[in-house]
Order: C-alpha cells, then structure tokens, then sequence
C-alpha cells in the first residue's frame, strides 16, 4: 500500500510539472505576440519633418527648417501617400525665398507617392526600404523634375509611430526635347508622425 501511494504520489508530480511547462510556453508565446504587418500601418499620420539644404548655384545660402507641419496616409496598396507634398520648402531651397514668394501661390497641390518594399519586422518594429519615383512640380511654362532617394529603411513600431527620410538628389528643367541638363539638388527631409 506504500509503494502505491508512493507511486500515485510520483505520477502526480510528473503531472504537475508537465501542466506547468505547457502553461510557461503559453505564456511566453503570449508575451511575443505576433509580427507586426504592412496592414496595421493603414491609416492617417500626422507628424513633422526637419528640412536640411546644400548649396546650390542658384541658392548660395539655403536655410535649413525644422519642426514643419505635415500630413499623409499610408494606403492599403502600401504607399506612403501625400495628397499635399511639401513641394514650397523645396522650391524656396531651389531658387531662394524672394524668388520663391511669387511663384509657391501658383504651385496648386502637388501629391506624391512612394512605395514601401517587403517588411522584416518582428512584435514591436517594423523595417522596410521606400521606392521613390521623381516628383514633378509644375512651375508655370517650366515643369521642374525632382529625383529623390530613400537613404535609409522606413520604420514603424507597435505604439504607431513612423519615420523616414527622402533625399532630393537632382533637379532637371523641363522634360522631354526641351528638358535642360540635370543639376544637383541635395536637400534632406526627416520625417517623424503618429498614426491618428
């Protein structure tokens, strides 16, 4: 009878001990949750960038800017969209704010897109390079096409909040037979917003 209930006493233990493990492993599945996807980022962000500009023959002496207001969505097709992009701190960097004043009233509303690549992300952050086409700004008689880099990765992470630098590269003078020899245009954008 002893050895019985030494027995059953053993089998108990063993049983104990296996429901533990299995609740520990829950928990801890628990804890890492689930990785973060390109869905979760669908939604309205609104946020600021900092502006940083070279020297340009044109515009000797640009100024850099910070803390500038901005807007955009992040769409189910996986783009960072812009209905208004931020197309006046890129002509006052191009041609000066005197030369600028006059034309920024004429610009209208400039959108722009840029796609985001394949994610690695885990539960708290996720990575991932923006694909940047040219912006085109329509400046009276003279389209302006501006190349513009994505440096480095897109991030977003689990609180909602998102950021990115774009990077103007080169700037051309119209398109097409007419379109003048690209020149350089180096200006840095940081972008930093909170989804709504």
């Amino acid at each position: 009878m002893k050895k019985f209930t030494n027995s059953l006493a053993a089998v108990a233990l063993a049983c104990l001990a296996l429901v533990s493990t299995a609740c520990d492993k829950d928990d801890n599945d628990d804890d890492k949750g689930s990785a973060l996807t390109l869905q979760e980022m669908v939604g309205t962000y609104s946020g600021t960038f900092d502006f940083t500009p070279s020297p340009s023959s044109i515009n000797p002496d640009p100024q850099p800017e910070t803390g500038i207001a901005v807007s955009f969505e992040v769409t189910n097709q996986g783009t960072v969209h812009f209905p208004e992009f931020p197309a006046a701190t890129l002509v006052k960097a191009l041609l000066g704010d005197q030369a600028a004043s006059s034309l920024i009233p004429l610009l209208g509303t400039i959108s722009y897109d840029a796609t985001i690549g394949t994610p690695t992300a885990d539960d708290s952050k996720l990575s991932a390079a923006l694909t940047t086409p040219q912006l085109k700004i329509s400046i009276p008689s003279m389209p302006v096409l501006i190349t513009i880099e994505a440096p480095d990765q897109l991030t977003y992470t689990k609180e909602g909040e998102i950021k990115f630098t774009l990077k103007t590269v080169k700037c051309q003078l119209g398109e097409g037979e007419s379109a003048g020899e690209p020149s350089d245009l180096v200006n840095t954008l940081e972008f930093s917003a909170q989804k709504q």
